[in-house]
C-alpha cells in the first residue's frame, strides 16, 4: 500500500492532480485506439440517406469503412482545399502592390474564412490529434507539407508585387507552415469562441489577419535585404 505523505490536505490534493492526468491520458489513449468507435451503420447510412445494403456495396465491415475514412482524411487532405487554394492563388495574383497591407489582411482573412468553412476540416483535426500521431503519421506528414507549401506560394506571390522575399534562413515553405500552425491554433478556438477571431475596435482586419500579416511583415523583407530573421528581432525587441 503506498504510505502517506506530508498533511491529510496535501494528500488529498495529490491525489486528485493524479486522478485528473489519468483521466485526460485516458481520453487520449481511447481517441487514439479508434476515434471513430461512436460511428454506428445504422446512423451512419440515415445521415448520407442511403440503406445499409449500399453500404456493403463499398465495405464489408464498419473496421474497412473506418480505415479508408482515415485515408480520406489524411492522404487526401490538401484535396479537400483545392478549390479554396485556387481562389486564394487567384487573390494573391490580383494583388497590385500599392496598398501591401490591406492586400495580404484581406488575403488573411479570406484564408481563415475558408479554412474554418470547410466542411471537412473538423474532422481531419480529430484525425490529426489521434489516429494521425499513431497510425498515418506518414500520410499526415507530406498533406501538411503540401499544405504548406501551397500557402507560402499564394503569400509569396502576393508580397511579389512590392518585391518582399524570405527572410535568410527562411523559405516560403517554412513561412506557409508557420502560417497554418497559426490558422490551425485561431480556427480552434474560433469554434469554440467565434468573437476571439472577429475584428477588433482598432482594426478592421480579423485576429488572424493582423497576426499572420505582423508575422510576414518581419518573416519577409524587401529583395537585397540580407538581414537575418534573429537579427531582425533582435533590432525590434532591443529598439529603444
Amino acid at each position: 500500500m503506498a504510505k502517506k505523505s506530508g498533511s491529510n490536505e496535501q494528500s488529498r490534493e495529490r491525489s486528485r492532480a493524479k486522478l485528473l492526468q489519468a483521466g485526460a491520458d485516458l481520453l487520449i489513449d481511447q481517441a487514439t485506439q479508434n476515434p471513430f468507435a461512436t460511428l454506428r451503420l445504422r446512423s451512419l447510412c440515415a445521415k448520407a440517406g442511403l440503406s445499409t445494403g449500399a453500404f456493403y456495396v463499398h465495405w464489408a465491415t464498419l473496421q474497412e469503412f473506418y480505415d479508408d475514412l482515415a485515408r480520406h482524411l489524411t492522404e487526401e487532405d490538401e484535396l479537400a482545399f483545392q478549390a479554396d487554394f485556387a481562389a486564394l492563388s487567384d487573390m494573391a495574383a490580383a494583388s497590385d502592390g500599392h496598398d501591401t497591407l490591406a492586400a495580404i489582411q484581406r488575403l488573411a482573412d479570406n484564408d481563415f474564412r475558408l479554412l474554418t468553412a470547410n466542411p471537412l476540416w473538423d474532422a481531419m483535426e480529430l484525425v490529426s490529434l489521434t489516429w494521425g500521431r499513431t497510425h498515418y503519421q506518414d500520410q499526415l506528414r507530406r498533406g501538411y507539407q503540401t499544405i504548406d507549401r501551397t500557402t507560402g506560394q499564394i503569400y509569396g506571390t502576393a508580397l511579389a508585387a512590392p518585391g518582399r522575399e524570405p527572410r535568410p534562413p527562411l523559405s516560403w515553405d517554412t513561412i506557409g507552415a508557420m502560417l497554418q500552425g497559426l490558422a490551425e491554433g485561431l480556427g480552434l478556438r474560433h469554434k469554440i469562441d467565434p468573437a476571439a477571431a472577429t475584428p477588433s475596435s482598432q482594426s478592421a482586419a480579423s485576429l488572424y489577419a493582423t497576426a499572420a500579416t505582423a508575422l510576414l511583415a518581419v518573416l519577409t523583407c524587401p529583395a537585397g535585404d540580407r538581414q537575418t530573421v534573429d537579427e531582425t528581432l533582435r533590432s525590434l525587441l532591443d529598439r529603444t
